[in-house]
C-alpha cells in the first residue's frame, strides 16, 4: 500500500471516529423536539418529513459541541453540557406552549422572576412523554457515548484551536443572513409573526437562534428627524378645543375577560355576565383584536396606554421588560399635563413585569400594587372587589379629575376545579375536564361582572362626570392545545376563523353624563386610547391624533400574514411604524420638538406617601404595645423599631400595632418606621423615621426624615 493510500486510509479512519459527534447532535435535536412539542408522534413526523431543517438544527448543535469541546478539551463533558442546556430549554418551551400557546423565546430569559409565581400550576408537566423522553435520553446517550466506536476524548491544543475555529464558522453561517446563508440553502423562513408555527416548522433550536436577532430591532426605512417631524405634524387634531367637562377616565383591564355564553353548544345554569350584557345592549361595546392568547397581559396594557403596537415588535417579546427604560408618553402623562391625577392599580406584585419602573416611565403619579391591598382573596389571587374599592378610594382622594388604569387578577389562569371554594354555575354541553374548566371560568367571570356593577353603581350616584372603559386582555387558556374550546365545538380542526375566535376580546365603554349614544366598537388595543380621549373631549398628543386618523381607515391591525386577507395596506402602516420606532428606540425627535414632560418627579408607590405621624407606647403585661398612626399605612406594613422588624397587625382604626419586649426599645428615644416589602423580601417603600421619647407630648416628639 502506497504512502498516499495509507494517508487517505488513516484520514478516513479519523473522520469516521468523529462521525458519532453528528449522530449525538441529531439525537439531542430529536429529544429537544419531543420535549418542546410534547408528543413523540409529532416529533417523529417532523424528523422524517423535514430532513433538511433537521440537518440544520443538528449542525447548530454540532457547532455547540465543537465549541464546548474546544473549551473543555473533553467530548463527553461537552455532550452533557450542551444536551442539558438544550433539553432544559426545550422542556420550558413545551410547558409554556401547552399553557399559553407560545413557545419559549430568547427574551423570556428576562422574565424568569415572574414565572416563579406560576410554578404552583406546573405540577402536571411530568407526563408520560416527558418522563419517557428523559429515560430514553439517559439510556441511549450512555450507549452513544460509551458503546459506539471511540473517538478521541481528550484533545491537544492544536485540535482545540481547530475545533474552535470550525465551530465559530459553523455557527456564523447558520446565524448569518448574508451571502453564505445555510438557511436560504434549505429554504428556511423565519415565521416571526407566528412563533408557534415557527417552532413546529423549523425546530425549536434553530428558531431560537433566528430569534436572537429580534433582541435588536433594525431601524425602519425612511427614519430620520425630518420624516418624523413631518409625520407628527400631518395629523389633524381629534379634539380642536377641549370640552367644558373634565370627566374621570377609568380604564379597567379585566384579566382573561371573555364571554363564554357565545359558544353555541354550551348552556349555563345562570348567566355569569348579566350586568355586562345589560350594559353592552345600551352603551358602546364590541371587541378588540388582542395581540395575545392565554397570557401576556402587559403587552395589551402596553398597547392601550401608549398607542404603540405589538405588531411592529417580535412576537412573544415583552416591552415592559425589554424596552421601556425611558419616558414614554402615555394616557397617564397626556392627562396629567391637563391637570388629572393619574393612578395605576394592579393587585399583583410590584416587581411583576417591571411595573414599578414602567408606570414611572409612563408618567403615572401613583402606583398601588398588591402590597398595598387588604388581603381579600378569591382563590389564589386578590378579589376583583378589592380592585373596585381601590379605584373608588383613589378617585375620592383627589380633589379634581382622575385617570385611573387598573388590572384585575381574580380570573387569572388556572381554571381547573378547586381554584375557588365553590363553582356556583353549572355548564352543560361539554364533559370531563373541559366542563370543569368552563365552570371555573364562569365563576371567575362572576367576580368580574360584580366588580363592573359595583363601579357603575357607585359612579351613577356620583356628581363627577365619569367614563369607565372595561375590556378583556386575552382569552383564558382552557387546557393544552385549546382543549376546552375544541371539546365544546367552538374551535374546529384547522378553523379558518381561528384568529377572530381566539384573539377577540370584549370591550365596553360606559359613562354617566353624555347623551345616549352607542358605537359598535371594533379596533386594535393601540387605538383605544385615542378613541377614549376623543370621547372625553380631551386634547391628545401628536401621536394619538395620528392614530385616531389612521383608525378611521385601518381600525384593526392583524398579524402580518393576514394583511392581504383583511385588506390591510402595509404601506399605510409604515408611518405608524416609524413614529413608534422614534418613541421606543430612536431619538424621540417629536418629543423634543414639543418639549413633552412625561415622568412625574413626585411619583409614589402606594396609596400616597407613607408617613408616620404619631407613636404611642402602652403596657401590655410584661411587654409593651406599640401603636403607630400615620397616613397611607397599608394593612401589610411592617413596623420596624430601632431597625428591627416586629410582628405587626392592623386594628379597626387603620393603625398598625405590635407587641414588643422592653429590651427591644433600648434607650429612648427609639426610632420607629413602617416598611412595606414585596414577595421577594425586598423593600418597596419605607416611611419617615419617627423618634419616640417617652414622657413627652406629641408636639414635642420629633420626626427624622
Amino acid at each position: 500500500m502506497g504512502e498516499l493510500q495509507l494517508a487517505l486510509l488513516n484520514y478516513g479512519r479519523r473522520t469516521a471516529r468523529r462521525l458519532p459527534l453528528l449522530l449525538w447532535a441529531v439525537w439531542i435535536v430529536f429529544l429537544v423536539e419531543v420535549l418542546s412539542r410534547g408528543q413523540w408522534g409529532e416529533s417523529f413526523g417532523w424528523t422524517f418529513t423535514a430532513i433538511p431543517v433537521l440537518g440544520l438544527n443538528a449542525l447548530l448543535v454540532l457547532g455547540l459541541l465543537l465549541l464546548l469541546t474546544a473549551i473543555t478539551a473533553s467530548v463527553r463533558i461537552s455532550f452533557w453540557l450542551v444536551s442539558s442546556v438544550c433539553l432544559g430549554f426545550g422542556l420550558v418551551s413545551g410547558v409554556k406552549l401547552s399553557i399559553l400557546g407560545v413557545p419559549f423565546l430568547p427574551w423570556d430569559l428576562l422574565l424568569t422572576s415572574e414565572t416563579q409565581d406560576m410554578t404552583q400550576y406546573l405540577g402536571g408537566i411530568f407526563n408520560f412523554t416527558i418522563i419517557s423522553g428523559f429515560v430514553a435520553f439517559i439510556v441511549i446517550s450512555i450507549l452513544l457515548l460509551y458503546k459506539l466506536p471511540r473517538i478521541m476524548l481528550r484533545l491537544g491544543w492544536k485540535h482545540r484551536i481547530t475545533m474552535g475555529l470550525a465551530s465559530a464558522l459553523l455557527l456564523v453561517v447558520i446565524y448569518n443572513d448574508g451571502a453564505i446563508n445555510l438557511k436560504k440553502l434549505v429554504n428556511v423562513q423565519n415565521i416571526a409573526w407566528d412563533q408557534t408555527e415557527n417552532v413546529r416548522t423549523n425546530g425549536f433550536l434553530l428558531t431560537t437562534v433566528m430569534n436572537i436577532k429580534y433582541l435588536f430591532l433594525d431601524e425602519p426605512g425612511g427614519y430620520d428627524e425630518k420624516s418624523i417631524l413631518a409625520l407628527a405634524s400631518s395629523a389633524v387634531p381629534a379634539v380642536t378645543k377641549a370640552g367644558d367637562m373634565k370627566p374621570n377616565i377609568i380604564v379597567v383591564l379585566s384579566e382573561s375577560f371573555w364571554d363564554p355564553t357565545q359558544v353555541k353548544g354550551l348552556t349555563f345554569s345562570r348567566d355569569p355576565l348579566p350586568f355586562y350584557h345589560e350594559l353592552a345592549a345600551k352603551y358602546s361595546s364590541g371587541t378588540m383584536l388582542s395581540p395575545q392568547y392565554g397570557g401576556g397581559t402587559a403587552n395589551v396594557e402596553f398597547e392601550v396606554l401608549t398607542g404603540n403596537s405589538m405588531r411592529f415588535l417580535p412576537q412573544g417579546s415583552t416591552p415592559y421588560n425589554q424596552y421601556i427604560d425611558k419616558g414614554v408618553d402615555s394616557l397617564a402623562s397626556i392627562l396629567t399635563r391637563q391637570g388629572y391625577a393619574s393612578t395605576a392599580i394592579n393587585p399583583f406584585h410590584s416587581w411583576f413585569y417591571n411595573s414599578k419602573s414602567v408606570y414611572n416611565n409612563f408618567g403615572f403619579q401613583k402606583y398601588i400594587s398588591q402590597e398595598f391591598f387588604e388581603p381579600d382573596y378569591e382563590g389564589p389571587y386578590l378579589a376583583d372587589r378589592g380592585v373596585a374599592k381601590q379605584i373608588i378610594q383613589a378617585s375620592q382622594a383627589s380633589a379634581g379629575s382622575d385617570f385611573i388604569f387598573a388590572n384585575t387578577m381574580e380570573n387569572h389562569y388556572h381554571y381547573y376545579p378547586g381554584k375557588f371554594k365553590e363553582n356556583t354555575i353549572e355548564v352543560t354541553g361539554v364533559t370531563g375536564e373541559s366542563k370543569g374548566m368552563f365552570e371555573t371560568l364562569a365563576q371567575g367571570l362572576t367576580g368580574a361582572d360584580n366588580m363592573l356593577k359595583s363601579l357603575v353603581t357607585h359612579y351613577e350616584k356620583s356628581d363627577e362626570p365619569t367614563i369607565i372603559v372595561f375590556f378583556g386582555d386575552h382569552l383564558p387558556s382552557l387546557g393544552d392545545d385549546y382543549q376546552a374550546y375544541r371539546d365544546s365545538g367552538y374551535l374546529l380542526p384547522n378553523d379558518p376563523d381561528f384568529t377572530n375566535k381566539m384573539y377577540r376580546v370584549p370591550l365596553l365603554v360606559w359613562n354617566n353624563y353624555l347623551p345616549a349614544h352607542q358605537d359598535k366598537l371594533d379596533m386594535s388595543p393601540s387605538f383605544l386610547g385615542p378613541y377614549v380621549l376623543k370621547l372625553a373631549e380631551r386634547e391628545g398628543s401628536y401621536y394619538t391624533d395620528y392614530l385616531n386618523q389612521l383608525a378611521q381607515t385601518t381600525p384593526v391591525i392583524p398579524p402580518k400574514n393576514m394583511y392581504a386577507q383583511m385588506g390591510i395596506s402595509e404601506e399605510k402602516l409604515k408611518g405608524y411604524e416609524r413614529l413608534q420606532y422614534d418613541i421606543m428606540f430612536g431619538k424621540q425627535y417629536a418629543y423634543k420638538e414639543r418639549q413633552l414632560s412625561i415622568k412625574d418627579p413626585n411619583y409614589v408607590i402606594g396609596t400616597g406617601r407613607l408617613e408616620v405621624d404619631h407613636v404611642k407606647l402602652e403596657p401590655s403585661g410584661a411587654d409593651r404595645l406599640v401603636t403607630v398612626e400615620g397616613r397611607n399605612l397599608p394593612a401589610l406594613g411592617i413596623v420596624h423599631i430601632n431597625g428591627q422588624p416586629v410582628h405587626t397587625e392592623r386594628n379597626a382604626a387603620g393603625q398598625l400595632t405590635a407587641i414588643v419586649k422592653p429590651e427591644l426599645l433600648g434607650q429612648l428615644p427609639c426610632k420607629v418606621e413602617v416598611v412595606v416589602k414585596d414577595s421577594k423580601e425586598k423593600i418597596v417603600v419605607r416611611s419617615n423615621t419617627y423618634a419616640y421619647q417617652e414622657g413627652t407630648d406629641a408636639a414635642a416628639e420629633t420626626v427624622v426624615h
